[in-house]
């Protein structure tokens, strides 16, 4: 409620924090687009909008370890249609 009296967004909350940054780092992103996203989880913060952004986004790129997970993903993107 605070935020729409005065003005200014959430910031992201403590999980969505932790969960960016362990899921960063198993990403197929550049390096570069791992380190901006790491300065900026310890340096300036996201807001809750950006950070529901920020973990859209590495979900889409995650890279998965388990083979039975690395199926289904090249399934779903139709690697083997």
């Amino acid at each position: 409620m605070d935020e729409v009296l005065d003005g200014k967004p959430k910031d992201a909350e403590y999980w969505q924090i932790d969960y960016i940054d362990s899921l960063v780092h198993r990403t197929s992103l550049s390096n570069t687009s791992k380190e901006e996203i790491s300065y900026k989880i310890f340096e300036k913060g996201f807001t809750e909008l950006e950070a529901d952004e920020i973990i859209k986004h590495l979900k889409e790129n995650e890279v998965y370890s388990d083979p039975k997970d690395q199926y289904k993903q090249f399934a779903n993107n139709g690697m083997f249609k």
